[in-house]
């Protein structure tokens, strides 16, 4: 009787722990790992770069089913970065740029996550960007589920790339001088539980800002 009372006990133990693993997670956004990059072409010379960074947050996340997952995350405007002070300045003293620079940040909301495979499929939403939202789909990975080895918490970590064109949210200066198309790379990478370092770290870098 007591083997059969034990075996009951651990099969609903294990029950229990497929259930709660194939459920939709919560997951925090670890904003001092996560950004977003991006470049274009300058007069065709080179292709530039910079950065933004991808304020604290959470979404949703089903390994099993994708399509009850959800991502929403906003980047501020205040937070981007050319890789140079004097470039940074100039910009955002540049009238051209203004409609970019007046909206507090940039927002992504997901629509639904398409799977494709075990790992990868296209993230379909939309992307507020200078005040105006477009529709956008990404192509994203999911790099790794698993414990963070320092954290010890269960994470994730998350990529998706695509381009846009400036000029479907009416940034349209400077055509003749700087690409229309923006190549756009997410990295996300996010833990069950709060982020310990999040107000720290906006703080910071609105300080260096």
């Amino acid at each position: 009787m007591y083997r059969h009372i034990r075996r009951a006990a651990v099969c609903a133990v294990l029950l229990s722990a497929a259930a709660a693993q194939a459920a939709p997670v919560t997951y925090t956004i670890v904003s001092k790992l996560s950004k977003v990059s991006f470049s274009f072409e300058h007069q065709g010379f080179i292709p530039v770069s910079g950065t933004l960074k991808v304020a604290p947050g959470s979404f949703v996340f089903d390994n099993e089913d994708w399509s009850k997952s959800s991502v929403a995350v906003s980047m501020p405007t205040s937070m981007l970065d050319m890789g140079d002070g004097l470039w940074n300045g100039q910009i955002r003293g540049d009238d051209a740029w203004t409609a970019l620079f007046k909206q507090p940040e940039i927002r992504f909301r997901s629509t639904r996550i398409e799977r494709r495979d075990a790992m990868s499929g296209v993230l379909h939403g939309e992307l507020t960007l200078a005040g105006m939202t477009r529709p956008v789909a990404l192509q994203m990975k999911v790099n790794k589920i698993g414990v963070n080895r320092v954290s010890n918490k269960p994470s994730i970590g998350i990529s998706a790339t695509s381009t846009v064109k400036r000029s479907d949210f009416g940034l349209d200066a400077y055509m003749d001088l700087v690409g229309d198309a923006i190549a756009v790379q997410i990295q996300l990478e996010a833990a069950v539980g709060p982020d310990p370092d999040a107000g720290k770290e906006m703080q910071m870098n609105s300080v260096a800002q």
